[in-house]
């Protein structure tokens, strides 16, 4: 009786009698079979799996496969079948198999490689966790070294029997998730294999350009060591399952290692950078000072002197999405990556010189951060899953300046319609791109203002142990902290559209938050022992009433769009004599703009007229974004 072999006929061919080809057939079939799984989903094309299949049998037959017989039946071997009876066949071909009771994987475990006693094992292991008799199927282990995008850790993977009695080339094996290299089977015992923390550094790469590398792992490693809790109760770490013909529950369990990343930190680092952005591209100035020692995964830091840094760079964080990270780098991040992303949004028209004082925005950003660490190091202990934590002290305190002028004059031509002047707005400005004489005034800009700080302390003489199993709350009880605070950035917004003795009447809509126009606001918090933030922007919302002809026409010679005078502002590009008071003194600028425009909103609420007016059409220039408290 002649016999139509499939896909999986050949797949276990080649798995289990393979060497019969040669080393370009083997990849030939390897290819056939892969284009015969995804046909499986054509009806259409399905139908050319068995020509080709049945050629390649022939092949392996003719090479002295299956003894040089043709194939009559399937060459793989049987499975068990369902229920408490099994298939005839693998009952014969396993004869010591029983129902619900492991064949060939019957103990194993996995371990941490640097320390034996440090293992999850098969059939799971009884431990006693908060009191109650619990199963281990859990390992926490450090981190400290680097493999490509991840903080890593080794552990060794093992188990006994490692033949299938019924032939399956896939049997006994670990099936396997969260590994750095990717694998997703594990075939050979001992298998020692990374696992890995991620590195959300490499997503602030960009950071790098503007901060030193010291101040960005210390402070990351306390936010990532603090948001344990968040990485216990994900999914994040690798997991490893038992894979064979018949199993019980005791062997069939997933086991789940996390790795943390290995930090040692002590001392004092204070930060100062400042950051100028136009639509020419982003200067920086920065500077760390303090006495600082510590390890992050593999990294010694070490700073006892002043370090500076300055970069001139075409843009400010090139989308690396370092807003992801975790605690206040992502925060850090979030604020560069939005002034960024607005500066972008708002003026979109390219320029033909890279001459700054050219441009209408300008934007000074200025960020200050204290990061005090007393005695703080995690490390594994013996024959225990668990992580102890020591933390001596904490004190983050970082504050946040910003001001100058965010132009938004395309994207205000871009949300009118044709019938209320994005027409003469857009050839205006094509006008003034190519120096050609017209007459108008274009100003559509937010003048801004910030305050706000955020502060973290957590109390000395802390030993927390945080726990492979059980609920986290009840390792972070006894850690007294202190986590609030409030960054905002407010607008105020400006705007004068003037075209060849054209006036387009457009104002403002005051922000729904309490804000004069528009805000940004970042915010974080303390819920139930996690720390949590949040990010809200209260979108730019103008109205248009009218335009008309005036008689007094605008100023003679080309167009005027008013922006920042920054003209001989050299200051940009060099760095201070002390660079820590110049930023005190911008965000104490910051501070006071920001409260001027929160007086402005004041005086405007009191005066203004609380019905809409009928002949009012309002226009969404950027769109309200509502934020969610997330924990990190």
């Amino acid at each position: 009786m002649s016999y139509s072999p499939t896909a999986d006929d050949l797949l276990y061919i080649l798995e289990s009698d393979g060497e019969r080809f040669s080393a370009s057939a083997r990849r030939q079939l390897e290819s056939e079979i892969h284009k015969a799984l995804q046909r499986r989903q054509d009806n259409a094309a399905s139908g050319l799996e068995a020509p080709v299949m049945r050629a390649w049998a022939d092949r392996w037959v003719a090479l002295g496969g299956n003894g040089g017989q043709p194939l009559t039946e399937s060459p793989l071997p049987p499975a068990p079948g369902d229920g408490e009876i099994f298939d005839p066949d693998f009952a014969a071909a396993c004869v010591e198999c029983r129902p619900n009771e492991p064949c060939c994987l019957v103990s194993g475990s996995v371990t941490d490689s640097t320390d034996d006693t440090r293992k999850i094992t098969w059939p799971l292991a009884d431990i006693e966790v908060d009191g109650e008799c619990r199963k281990a199927t859990t390992l926490l282990v450090v981190a400290k070294e680097v493999e490509g995008r991840h903080l890593s850790a080794k552990v060794k993977a093992e188990w006994d029997q490692p033949t299938c009695q019924v032939g399956h080339t896939d049997r006994p094996s670990l099936i396997t998730s969260g590994l750095t290299e990717g694998q997703q089977r594990l075939d050979t015992t001992p298998s020692e294999v990374a696992l890995g923390y991620p590195q959300f550094l490499n997503m602030s790469m960009a950071l790098r350009n503007y901060v030193p590398e010291n101040v960005l792992q210390a402070v990351f490693a306390m936010d990532a060591i603090l948001a344990f809790k968040s990485t216990l109760q994900g999914r994040d770490g690798a997991h490893f399952t038992p894979n064979q013909c018949v199993t019980d529950d005791a062997m069939g369990q997933t086991l789940r290692v996390v790795a943390l990343p290995y930090a040692k930190l002590s001392g004092e680092l204070k930060l100062a950078l400042r950051l100028v952005f136009s639509t020419a591209g982003v200067s920086a100035n920065a500077e760390a000072k303090g006495t600082f020692e510590g390890q992050f995964g593999p990294y010694q830091l070490k700073s006892e002197q002043t370090a500076r840094h300055t970069a001139n760079t075409g843009q400010a964080l090139d989308g690396d999405g370092g807003s992801r990270a975790p605690g206040l780098i992502g925060t850090m991040a979030d604020v560069i990556e939005t002034l960024e992303f607005y500066l972008g949004k708002g003026n979109t028209r390219e320029q033909p010189s890279r001459d700054r004082t050219q441009y209408a925005s300008r934007i000074v950003l200025s960020q200050s951060l204290t990061f005090a660490p007393e005695a703080v190091e995690l490390t594994p202990v013996e024959s225990s899953p668990d992580l102890p934590l020591e933390i001596g002290g904490l004190t983050s305190t970082f504050k946040l300046g910003v001001t100058g002028r965010l132009d938004f004059i395309d994207a205000l031509a871009t949300a009118f319609t044709t019938q209320i002047g994005a027409a003469a707005i857009q050839e205006a400005r094509e006008k003034m791109a190519s120096g050609r004489h017209v007459k108008a005034t274009l100003e559509a800009y937010l003048e801004l203002g910030a305050e706000g700080t955020l502060t973290h302390g957590i109390a000395s003489g802390v030993s927390l142990r945080l726990p492979a199993h059980g609920d986290p709350d009840v390792a972070i009880e006894g850690l007294e902290q202190e986590f609030e605070g409030e960054l905002k950035i407010s607008g105020k917004a400006e705007i004068a559209i003037e075209i060849e003795a054209k006036v387009w009447v457009i104002t403002a809509k005051a922000g729904v938050s309490g804000s004069l126009h528009t805000s940004w606001a970042w915010k974080v918090r303390l819920q139930d022992g996690e720390r949590q933030r949040r990010r809200d922007f209260e979108g730019v919302v103008v109205a248009y009433k009218a335009h008309a002809e005036v008689s007094v026409r605008s100023k003679e010679g080309n167009a005027n769009q008013t922006g920042p005078n920054m003209g001989g502002e050299a200051s940009d590009e060099q760095q201070w004599e002390d660079l820590f008071e110049r930023v005190d003194e911008d965000i104490e600028a910051s501070t006071k703009k920001s409260e001027e425009i929160q007086d402005d909103r004041d005086e405007s609420a009191s005066e203004s007229d609380t019905e809409d007016d009928p002949d009012e059409e309002e226009v969404t220039i950027w769109k309200k974004k509502e934020g969610t408290w997330e924990t990190y």
